[in-house]
């Protein structure tokens, strides 16, 4: 083998390990991310635990045929069922609530449009 041969294998062996070092790094770094979210997730659950807890009941919906309506504060998602009454954090009412009204203020909006003549001069 020339020393030209010799020198490419090596730069290839090079790159070979620095590969297998980055992966092993980016490896390294979900595991420890994954970690740091799943405590973070616990430390969630825990503040939603400790929160005022209230009755709610969403309104079943001829137009969304779903069951349930996520409801998601900080990555955690509770999955409301429609027309049962059901005990959650104030929080997660509260989340609905604002949700519920904007869409509400929307679809009137929509409505109104809709009904408004356009005029083309």
């Amino acid at each position: 083998m020339s020393d030209e041969t010799n020198v490419s294998v090596g730069a290839e062996e090079e790159d070979k390990k620095a590969a297998a070092e980055n992966q092993k790094k980016a490896a390294d770094l979900e595991k420890k991310l994954e970690s740091q979210i799943a405590r973070e997730e616990k430390d969630y659950k825990k503040q939603l635990a400790k929160m005022k807890k209230v009755t709610m009941t969403i309104p079943e919906d001829p137009n969304n045929p779903d069951d349930v309506v996520p409801v998601v504060w900080n990555g955690i998602v509770y999955t409301i069922p429609r027309g049962v009454e059901v005990e959650v954090p104030e929080v997660i009412r509260d989340i609905w609530r604002e949700s519920y009204t904007k869409t509400q203020e929307v679809n009137k909006r929509i409505r109104e449009s809709v009904k408004k003549e356009l005029k083309i001069n």
